[in-house]
């Protein structure tokens, strides 16, 4: 979810409470009869942003994937104030094909007012190696200096599992034990985990026997995120922020991490950024 300046227009998000989502009928994104259209403009917008490295040489590592983790919409948020601002659709990629994710790129369509869409982006980066990200035609570059990831030891662990199937059921037990909440306007919103990972990976050159991402939504749009890594002997967590709003992260009732409110017009070489531009009317 982010906050937009396009023009004069500001995206902002709008409250969705988790413990209504199973009362709303929700008709997912795949669902929806332009799903189809709306997946291939992601898709272009996705191919305008060009990787750029000095220090990643290997083409996986500056790949997107071919599908996205994660596909949602929320028809129930849009503009402060202005329901007629929809987020349509929206999808969340993996840059890198292989082992841990290089970043991650969100992707979300809004109509507004009924005339016009909004393509947006957050990006996420979870690498170390300098990567940056340039639009080949609107004014949109990504130069993160600093990787968003910061691993450590995850306390009172189980000892990992031998078998794949068995470290999930660890993975999902664990991620139960964290806490996500954000602030929307001026109410404090504790986010959903969603149960079923949106990637899981392994990496031989890195040392990760079993690696799994974990969000938490805000109704249906993912705000907060964790990594849960194993190299076999123990686990180690870090948290990812998915959200331009103010947030935060608690393990066990303990605060582990922290997220001031995102600023669009700042700078854009840090290691999470958001950014967008005006669509075509036709789309």
């Amino acid at each position: 979810m982010v906050t937009l300046s396009v023009g004069r227009r500001w995206l902002t998000a709008q409250v969705v409470l988790g413990l209504l989502v199973s009362l709303i009928s929700f008709v997912s994104a795949e669902d929806e009869p332009q799903a189809k259209q709306r997946l291939k403009w992601m898709q272009e917008a996705l191919d305008n942003l060009e990787p750029q490295s000095s220090e990643l040489k290997t083409k996986v590592a500056l790949t997107f994937g071919s599908r996205p983790l994660l596909r949602y919409n929320d028809p129930t948020r849009g503009g402060a104030g202005d329901k007629a601002n929809l987020l349509l659709d929206a999808g969340v990629w993996r840059l890198g094909t292989e082992g841990r994710p290089t970043a991650l790129v969100t992707v979300e369509i809004y109509r507004v007012n009924n005339r016009s869409h909004i393509m947006t982006f957050e990006f996420l980066s979870l690498t170390k190696a300098k990567c940056a990200l340039k639009h080949k035609t609107e004014k949109i570059r990504w130069d993160p200096a600093a990787s968003a990831l910061s691993l450590k030891k995850l306390p009172d662990a189980p000892k990992p599992a031998a078998t794949a199937a068995t470290r999930l059921v660890q993975m999902r037990q664990v991620a139960r034990r964290f806490v996500a909440k954000e602030i929307v306007h001026t109410d404090s919103i504790e986010c959903r985990l969603l149960t079923q990972p949106i990637d899981r990976y392994q990496s031989e050159a890195e040392k990760i026997v079993d690696g799994a991402i974990f969000v938490y939504a805000n109704g249906t749009n993912p705000e907060l995120g964790v990594v849960l890594e194993t190299d076999g002997k123990l686990w180690r967590y870090g948290t990812l922020r998915l959200t331009s709003a103010a947030s935060s992260v608690t393990l066990d009732g303990r605060q582990v991490a922290a997220y001031e409110r995102f600023d669009t017009r700042g700078r854009t070489d840090g290691p999470y950024h958001s950014g967008g531009y005006e669509m075509d009317r036709g789309k």
